[in-house]
């Protein structure tokens, strides 16, 4: 069935506003797949802040090259679906790849185009084995912080040699002037 060229300005429109958005998006195929698997993916990566939709492809190559996206003809040829990815996108990009692995899904990762850069499924699955955003977050911190430890630590070090050389100092004058008072004691005696 034909689609109108004001459906098409539609879809287009809807795949920029989504594109512009997106932190990246994955192409997988879903030849074979049911009504209820298709459900199960997007209801996965729904709880992963992504969405799952099928796509028309030229409709979808225009609307990529609009937004200054890559359009790679081999990830876009045949059933595709692209996953708009809004959230963490390693976790989503796991959650697909874990899908694709099970045998009665048929889903297949084709694919990924991350702003002007295209992954295939294998350079993707690299990509999840790098440590996620908060993983990020928290070395760099560590990195952070131990130095600033370290250097809090070497400026309090003078700081107790000080207190402890007054304290003793202090101590020793205490026992000097108890001295002195038991000495006018026993003369005054």
């Amino acid at each position: 069935m034909a689609i109108s060229k004001e459906k098409k300005q539609q879809l287009v429109a809807g795949y920029v506003e989504v594109l512009q958005r997106t932190q990246g998006v994955i192409i997988t195929e879903y030849r074979g797949m049911d009504m209820n698997q298709l459900t199960a993916v997007r209801a996965r990566l729904r709880e992963l802040d992504a969405q799952y939709t099928i796509t028309k492809n030229t409709l979808f190559k225009l609307a990529l090259h609009e937004v200054g996206m890559a359009g790679p003809d081999d990830l876009l040829a045949g059933p595709v679906a692209a996953s708009f990815v809004f959230g963490d996108l390693t976790s989503t990009i796991k959650a697909l790849l874990d899908l694709a692995e099970d045998d009665q899904s048929h889903l297949v990762v084709k694919g990924g185009i991350i702003g002007e850069s295209v992954f295939d499924a294998k350079e993707l699955e690299q990509l999840t084995r790098l440590p996620s955003l908060n993983e990020l977050q928290a070395q760099i911190v560590g990195l952070i912080a131990t130095p600033a430890t370290s250097i809090v630590t070497l400026l309090q070090e003078p700081a107790r040699g000080v207190v402890g050389a007054v304290h003793a100092a202090s101590t020793q004058l205490l026992n000097v002037i108890a001295a002195y008072a038991a000495k006018a004691e026993q003369e005054a005696a």
